[in-house]
């Protein structure tokens, strides 16, 4: 990404974020007065999304926005782990963003592991000339926009430091490349949000020892730390559920609990062998489901509670050991943070002494499964006991699971839907108007090959050299050159497969002499089309499915039919014939 590489070098579980005031650096306000701002955004960040967090169930940590200072600007910094639950990774996305439509005057950088992950999710939308090596503290969302930092010159365009990014977003905010199709591909997860939010709570029905009940009917978001403590469990730590100490499961009650979709699939594809403790139905029983997901979900809370979970940890107690730390160091310097100080002078101490509190914060605390197991027992103690007649009250109503069963239409739909051309930003998408035109021009070269070669076949008299092609430029040396090879054929002999693939590819496809001599020579092709030896050759079949001929309108399906089979036919597939296909994409898998 950014000036905060080297804290960014997180986890490929892990989102971070920073807020700084727009006009931090010209305003005449002092660091002082520009904290306390800050201190109201973050207020303001936590009473925003209250509402939306209130029932919200984090994979692991949850939002947060910590004041630290950085190259001696204060900022606002957060960084979550959200494990497997890409959704988190979202919510964070839309708190962020909704948050910075309320505060104009500040913008909002936010990154994971993948480094711009927006402009990833946009990779169709966002301008030729932006890639990963020009594209650190260019992409801010600002205003409830993901906004890009122009270029003068695309051919030459580099990074910005932070200082150059925050003036020009002072100073040129009407300037930033904001276009409404970037927004709608940058931000398309967020489509149905923030109703879409709770749509990842599933409620079911479980028998767990009273204790688990009491203290999840408290605080339902200590189900997924001990869901994940389950997951990621191991023959030895499993030992501590042989005797259940915190959790017994001979008191056991039956209740409705929440729980993420995504941690109730996860959490019923696990078979394991019920510990002695548990009295667990046959799986063809009545109330087997109910008791076997409790079963899972105690012995998660009775590991998390002895510390056995074996949730990742990036906690450092010394972090000038830490390579993140050194690189961090190295951005420090870049931005002049050291004030030409030489190392070993008191300033540069004080200065070092500074970057290392900041990392600390900035880098946040591990998550940390023993705090959260003392968290709950802590909790249970000061809690009055819980009676059947209080269980009674709470609801229960029950969501259907048939959301897990798989409809592979629908599944290769959504796959469809989503995939997008280039995988990263670094690969430069077409535009879109410009592909289109290229397509209807391609379409039309086609159709017209047609027509000029059905008039061929219907002129008994005419050889090779009768075909004509749309664009043809008699006059062109280039062209003499190329067709002088060509003879004449009289009616007993056989059109040329070569000479009529090189007009193929010259007239309809539009490729250079160096072009066509490096796509007959290439051996990757070549290689790949020895793989089909066994196809059909119904390519015309394609053709018309994209709409280039037309089955119903002067046989152009069987001319191109016969035409592109007649080419493909040689002796199971392989040749240049096989290799236009691959070409136009349109060989058979």
């Amino acid at each position: 990404m950014e000036i905060f590489s080297a804290v960014s070098d997180l986890p490929d579980d892990c989102v971070e974020f920073t807020i700084f005031l727009r006009d931090a650096r010209d305003s005449p306000i002092s660091k002082l007065e520009r904290k306390a701002k800050l201190e109201d955004v973050a207020s303001a960040a936590s009473e925003l999304s209250e509402p939306w967090t209130r029932e919200y169930i984090w994979q692991r940590q949850e939002f947060n926005v910590k004041l630290v200072e950085f190259v001696g600007e204060p900022c606002l910094r957060g960084v979550t782990e959200f494990g497997d639950s890409i959704d988190d990774e979202w919510f964070i996305v839309f708190i962020l963003r909704e948050l910075s439509k309320k505060f104009p005057d500040i913008v909002v950088k936010i990154t994971d592991n993948d480094g711009e992950f927006l402009l990833i999710e946009a990779a169709n939308a966002i301008p030729k000339w932006l890639n990963p090596d020009n594209a650190d503290n260019r992409v801010w969302i600002y205003n409830g926009n993901l906004c890009i930092i122009p270029t003068e010159d695309p051919d030459s365009a580099t990074s910005y430091t932070l200082h150059d990014a925050l003036q020009f977003l002072t100073n040129n905010a009407s300037m930033l490349y904001h276009p409404q199709i970037l927004q709608k591909e940058a931000f398309a997860r967020l489509e149905g949000y923030p109703q879409a939010i709770q749509g990842h709570i599933h409620r079911t029905k479980v028998v767990v020892p009273r204790r688990v009940a009491q203290i999840l009917h408290h605080s339902p978001r200590y189900i997924a730390p001990a869901s994940e403590a389950f997951l990621l469990r191991d023959p030895i730590s499993m030992k501590v559920c042989a005797a259940m100490r915190n959790f017994p499961p001979e008191d056991s009650v039956t209740c409705v609990v929440k729980i993420t979709k995504l941690l109730y699939a996860q959490m019923k594809s696990q078979r394991i062998i019920p510990p002695a403790k548990f009295k667990v139905p046959k799986a063809n029983e009545e109330g087997y489901e109910e008791a076997e997901l409790g079963m899972k979900i105690a012995c998660g809370f009775e590991l998390l509670c002895t510390g056995s979970g074996k949730s990742k940890s990036r906690k450092q107690k010394d972090y000038s050991i830490d390579p993140r730390f050194k690189e961090y160091m190295r951005m420090l310097e870049k931005e002049g943070f050291f004030k030409h100080e030489i190392p070993g002078t008191t300033l540069y101490q004080q200065l070092v002494s500074q970057a290392k509190k900041t990392f600390a914060e900035v880098s946040g605390d591990a998550y940390n499964t023993s705090d959260i197991g003392a968290d709950i027992i802590n909790g249970l103690e000061m809690m009055d006991e819980l009676s059947d007649e209080e269980i009674a009250t709470w609801d229960n109503v029950v969501d259907d699971d048939k959301w897990m069963d798989i409809d592979f239409t629908e599944f290769e739909s959504m796959l469809d839907s989503n995939a997008r051309p280039g995988a990263g930003y670094n690969d430069q998408p077409e535009d879109t108007e410009e592909a289109k035109r290229e397509i209807l021009e391609s379409q039309e070269k086609v159709k017209s090959m047609v027509d000029r070669l059905r008039k061929f076949m219907d002129d008994e008299k005419a050889g090779f050299d009768g075909v004509e092609f749309d664009d043809d430029i008699s006059d062109s040396d280039e062209e003499a050159a190329q067709s002088s090879h060509i003879e004449e054929l009289d009616d007993d002999d056989e059109v040329n497969e070569d000479d009529f693939l090189e007009f193929f590819l010259k007239e309809a496809l539009k490729l250079s002499p160096e072009e066509i001599e490096q796509f007959r020579t290439d051996p990757a092709q070549e290689e790949a089309s020895s793989e089909h030896e066994d196809q059909d050759g119904n390519i015309a079949d394609e053709l018309l499915a994209k709409g280039i001929i037309n089955e119903d309108e002067n046989n152009d399906f069987e001319i191109m039919r016969n035409l592109l089979e007649s080419i493909k036919s040689q002796e199971g597939g392989a040749g240049p014939g096989s290799n236009l296909l691959a070409r136009l994409g349109l060989g058979s898998n």
